[in-house]
């Protein structure tokens, strides 16, 4: 989801406002702690729908959601839609998108919204899919399921739709393989972003805070995910929290504050990518001497170095050293 939501057009974004998605441009979680994501499927009660924590248990409900992903609960469910008929020509030409590859994948579809720059109807339901498989639910070999697709059409006013109620549906039914897939290695396929946040959310870790908003989403990056979970890690007191009260927009609060505004798009920063699985512990684990004003630094630091711009001088360097040696060599010749 993050690859695609970075450098949108004007007219995308534009898009996106109109059907009620605007808080996913430049959506900055580019990857969850390992560790946070298993203990909060570990904790989700199906039945009850509730995230079960040592000091207490957290119900949730499609406000629950609206308050942590911003998204529309509107009136209509998706399903309840009237289906497009299976001759639809429109259905043939959004699967050519993806003549070329052998399942439609997230990540197929995040190439495609970022290879095209039009704002028309395909794009609307290219990003619709791949929010409904990355904060819903996907198929067996993360294939998307064709729900959008046949569902909304170009009438449709999508902001009347319950985004929230298909979510909180994609949620009961996330965990009815989850054990085998704990047994084989397997992937959690649920909402597994709403339940990170939910847990950061609602519980109250006070060597690291960081202000509250809604929706949550707009609180949190990958890099302070990792942050407060690693120093969870280190003081043994992951799921172990005190919650906080209900949340306030008038109450005064201290910490890291990530969110800008409404109208105000922070770039997210690209994941660390560990080179071992000791490492990648080793990032969970980070060193909790480290201060709220240096991350706070070190997020402005690589904000300002994007990768192209390093693999571009990398290139350079190597054109330089090849020009050098040409040189050398024929300085060879002459003498």
């Amino acid at each position: 989801m993050s690859d695609a939501m970075v450098g949108l057009t004007d007219m995308r974004k534009k898009t996106l406002k109109d059907i009620g998605f605007e808080r996913f441009i430049n959506f900055s979680i580019t990857k969850l702690p390992g560790s946070l994501l298993y203990h909060v499927v570990h904790k989700f009660h199906p039945p009850s729908m509730e995230l079960r924590l040592e000091k207490g248990s957290i119900k949730i409900m499609k406000q629950r959601i609206h308050d942590m992903l911003g998204v529309p609960m509107g009136n209509t469910k998706l399903e309840d839609l009237e289906p497009r008929d299976n001759d639809d020509p429109f259905i043939a030409e959004w699967e050519g998108q993806y003549s070329h590859v052998k399942k439609i994948t997230p990540a197929a579809i995040s190439t495609e919204i970022t290879s095209s720059f039009d704002a028309d109807f395909i794009f609307t339901i290219n990003f619709l899919t791949l929010f409904a498989s990355t904060m819903g639910t996907v198929d067996k070999g993360a294939k998307v399921f064709p729900t959008v697709l046949k569902h909304v059409k170009e009438n449709d006013v999508i902001s009347d739709i319950d985004w929230c109620g298909y979510i909180l549906e994609c949620l009961r039914n996330s965990k009815n393989n989850w054990e085998k897939a704990v047994t084989k290695g397997d992937f959690y396929y649920g909402p597994a972003i709403f339940l990170c946040l939910l847990y950061l959310d609602s519980t109250n870790f006070t060597k690291f805070q960081v202000m509250r908003h809604r929706p949550a989403m707009r609180s949190w990056n990958t890099q302070a995910m990792r942050k407060r979970i690693g120093m969870e890690i280190k003081d043994n007191c992951l799921g172990k929290l005190e919650h906080h009260e209900e949340f306030d927009p008038e109450e005064e609060q201290t910490g890291l504050n990530f969110y800008k505004g409404t109208n105000v798009y922070n770039e997210p920063l690209p994941p660390k990518r560990p080179e071992t699985k000791e490492q990648d512990k080793e990032n969970e684990e980070e060193d909790e001497s480290e201060t709220e004003d240096e991350l706070e630094k070190e997020l402005d630091t690589e904000k300002e170095i994007p990768v192209e711009n390093e693999k571009e001088k990398e290139i350079e360097n190597e054109k330089e050293k090849e020009k050098e040696l040409e040189k050398e060599k024929r300085n060879s010749g002459r003498e």
